[in-house]
């Protein structure tokens, strides 16, 4: 039995976590900027001059200033005066287009590009001083490991549902006469084909499905569990009487498996 569903989650999130140095550059690179490259990034000698005038031009009583923020809070406020630089650059740029003005846009881009590109770098080789930090040592976002990955997935589910199934039956409510139901009913069936899973189905309408003729007309079974929703298929322990919802409506083979490792592990993240 495949697994793409689950897979192709798992791939998905495995990308957007190796992605997470692009994605976040134009953000994360100018926090960490120092003082001595930003004053050096054009639109910043701007801010510099302005910040020493009063409102009438003329210059302020160095006593008067307030202390220049340091830390975090003077990289934020960095990160917002570029940002307004460039923004204010590129609309000039293109309200009144000529060459001065596209140098002055251009220049700030190629300072955010070359911070972007330090920033990336650095990365590398943190990962390198710190391994404990590499997602890839956990889940590799190579196309060579899909393989080795999804069958690394299939075994973990079906431990998950063999495990499970040591403990709790696994019960079926439908409606003979809902369409959906009927098709959950074929997913289930050859579910527990594939798995020799021990499956008691029951219809609450009284409808019988003819996939599983085995099927137990309800005599209150849904009332004492507490299933007031259908179809679901419910985890019963026979010993204890215990019960554990496993999956309301319709679900397919796929993510079935998948829901039985998740159940297992009480929803523990798998990326």
């Amino acid at each position: 039995m495949k697994t793409r569903g689950g897979a192709n989650f798992n791939l998905v999130a495995r990308a957007l976590v190796n992605c997470r140095v692009a994605a976040g550059v134009s953000l994360m690179v100018l926090v960490m900027m120092g003082g001595t490259s930003v004053s050096r990034a054009a639109g910043w000698q701007w801010y510099d001059a302005e910040s020493k005038m009063t409102d009438g031009g003329r210059r302020k009583n160095p006593t008067s200033e307030k202390p220049a923020p340091s830390g975090q809070q003077g990289a934020l406020q960095k990160l917002e005066i570029l940002r307004q630089a460039l923004k204010a650059t590129l609309a000039e740029a293109i309200l009144y287009p000529n060459t001065e003005n596209f140098i002055k846009y251009f220049e700030l881009q190629n300072y955010f590009t070359q911070q972007a590109g330090l920033f990336e770098r650095s990365a590398q080789r943190a990962f390198l001083e710190h391994p404990e930090l590499d997602y890839n040592l956990k889940h590799s976002h190579y196309n060579g490991t899909v393989k080795s990955q999804l069958a690394a997935d299939f075994a973990a589910q079906r431990d998950a549902i063999s495990r499970l199934a040591q403990r709790y039956g696994v019960m079926l409510f439908y409606r003979g006469a809902e369409p959906i139901d009927g098709q959950l009913v074929g997913v289930v069936k050859g579910f527990r084909d594939s798995y020799g899973l021990s499956v008691v189905p029951v219809t609450v309408d009284g409808v019988v499905n003819p996939a599983m003729p085995e099927t137990r007309r309800d005599a209150g079974q849904a009332q004492r569990l507490g299933v007031t929703h259908f179809p679901a298929l419910m985890l019963v322990d026979p010993r204890s009487g215990a019960v554990k919802p496993l999956a309301y409506g319709f679900i397919s083979q796929d993510d079935l498996a998948k829901q039985f490792r998740d159940v297992l592990t009480d929803f523990k993240p798998n990326y």
